[in-house]
């Protein structure tokens, strides 16, 4: 443990720092997501800083309840529910990183060049089939698909207000023709 030292401004970390912060950015529009979904399914816009003060997951199981009373197809109910479900793992993801150290090391003394290991160490395992060490690889395959799964998400919510706003719209006319 003597030889564990801590490194500023390390010039090979450059490129994780982009990568945490482009993980951070990205699962941000998720988080954003979680607050458009509540609005619109609840109806209930006055609800927002009610919202905002609930964890992440107690948002995304609000937003599970709302689908499963409001959705409108059994195909759209169970997309929303596997995206939501798929966010919450993300969830994880994001929080591992967010709270371990980038961790890099040699196999030698001579500490020369690039690290032989370089990763996000996850202090907290709590599965022991994980690898501890996020790569880069992981890391740019975790930021591609929050962006993925953001738009899905996005689709989705827009497309049960298309079906709700035409149903109003519906019933707003049949009523004017009485």
């Amino acid at each position: 443990m003597s030889r564990i030292k801590h490194a500023v401004d390390a010039p090979f970390s450059t490129a994780w720092v982009a990568r945490v912060g482009k993980l951070i950015l990205n699962f941000g529009v998720l988080e954003l997501e979680t607050y458009l979904w509540l609005v619109q399914l609840s109806e209930a816009p006055d609800r927002i800083t009610e919202f905002s003060r609930s964890q992440f997951a107690d948002r995304v199981k609000e937003i599970k309840t709302f689908i499963e009373s409001r959705a409108y197809s059994d195909n759209w109910k169970n997309e929303a529910l596997k995206g939501w479900d798929e966010a919450l793992d993300q969830a994880k993801f994001r929080n591992r990183i967010a709270h371990s150290p980038l961790t890099f090391g040699w196999n030698n003394q001579a500490e020369e060049g690039e690290p032989d290991f370089i990763g996000i160490i996850d202090l907290k395992r709590r599965d022991a089939n994980q690898n501890p060490l996020a790569s880069k690889g992981e890391m740019d395959r975790v930021i591609n698909s929050i962006v993925s799964l953001a738009t899905q998400l996005a689709n989705l919510r827009a497309e049960w207000c298309s079906i709700r706003d035409a149903k109003s719209e519906s019933a707003t006319s049949e009523r004017s023709e009485r």
